[in-house]
């Protein structure tokens, strides 16, 4: 027997919504009444009064220039399975998958790789393999960064929160690790298709046979996707975008710092410090903090390098704000060149399940 919700119920469910809404916010309002009124608005609202508008320029134009490095990168890393692959195609799948990540949360990482499939004619498990690349690749230049943050900082005279300490102690075991874990991935994706394809299937034998059919198809899609590691000369290609990409962030966040007063002492080495840790900060779950790039800049800028916490509040949205909602603008914009609604995004999943291969 199941239960269908009355079109009645549903109206009176949507009527009091804002009701719960406002109501929540009250009660995070007044919950964190206190601190909202220690807070130092005044130097807060200072640290946008006193913007360098030429640094941030600069700054936000070399931000764009990441996204077209990343549009480099998937290129070459989907030439094995599509070799006349559009770089404009793929640009504006990346500026609308971007956009899609700020307004869904992480369901939009989806949109990016979905869009690439249907644009250039592609398996959507491919491009989820390529996708997943992708973030081996960006870990390690994080990984990087964050092991040099870790040997620059002098920790001595500080007195640094529970968080800061706790990535101090489990930083360099974490960056040895993962990077470890990194190239072993890297390895079995340089694998042979077959090689990588007969092992999962092995792998999952147990399945009965409709869903092995099913689950064997989507692992032939998914290792085609990996093809860019088959060759050596093509990984090193691929290290070095992601390098020249994250030196383009670190470029960057210098001219960011540059454009404000209180982090304009800052040198090229404290950058990196502060792009690393503030990297491994948003990927990581801090204890005591956290994770995302708003709060993991705060607590750098204050525990790191002295800022108070209204400077480095402020300084840290306006990064998120450079940072990520810079292609917002781009991004709408190509949405809805291509009749792309953001209400009507459970499409994705709908095309998705037609793409599943039938028992």
């Amino acid at each position: 027997m199941s239960f269908t919700p009355s079109s009645d119920l549903i109206s009176r469910y949507r009527r009091w919504l804002p009701w719960i809404a406002v109501f929540v916010v009250a009660v995070l309002v007044a919950a964190s009444w206190q601190r909202l009124k220690s807070f130092d608005w005044n130097a807060f609202g200072e640290v946008y009064r006193s913007i360098r508008w030429g640094w941030m320029s600069i700054s936000a134009s070399l931000v764009l220039g990441t996204y077209l490095a990343r549009v480099i990168r998937w290129r070459l890393m989907i030439r094995p399975i599509a070799p006349q692959a559009s770089a404009l195609r793929i640009f504006k799948a990346t500026a609308i998958g971007f956009t899609s990540v700020i307004l869904l949360g992480r369901p939009g990482e989806l949109v990016r790789p979905w869009l690439i499939a249907r644009s250039e004619g592609v398996p959507f498990s491919s491009q989820m393999a390529t996708w997943f690349l992708e973030r081996v690749f960006d870990l390690l230049a994080v990984l990087t960064l964050f092991g040099i943050g870790l040997y620059a900082f002098d920790p001595s005279g500080r007195d640094v929160s529970p968080g800061i300490a706790w990535i101090l102690n489990v930083g360099g075991g974490f960056v040895a690790v993962m990077a470890g874990v990194c190239l072993v991935i890297l390895f079995f994706a340089g694998r042979s298709k077959e090689v990588v394809a007969d092992r999962l299937s092995s792998a999952l034998g147990f399945l009965s046979e409709p869903w092995l059919g099913r689950t064997q198809a989507l692992v032939h899609s998914f290792t085609s996707g990996m093809a860019c590691c088959r060759r050596p000369s093509d990984v090193v290609s691929l290290l070095g975008i992601t390098a020249i990409e994250w030196l383009i962030i670190a470029g960057g966040t210098i001219c960011f710092f540059r454009a404000f007063p209180a982090t304009s002492h800052m040198s090229n080495l404290d950058t990196v410090v502060y792009v690393g840790f503030v990297a491994f900060g948003s990927i990581v779950q801090i204890p005591g903090i956290g994770g995302g790039v708003q709060i993991a800049g705060t607590v750098v800028l204050t525990q790191l390098f002295g800022l108070s916490a209204a400077e480095a509040t402020g300084i840290a949205v306006a990064n998120w704000l450079v940072t990520w909602v810079s292609i917002l603008p781009i991004g709408l914009g190509l949405a809805a060149s291509e009749g792309l609604r953001w209400k009507n995004l459970r499409q994705i999943s709908h095309e998705l399940q037609e793409q599943e291969p039938q028992p």
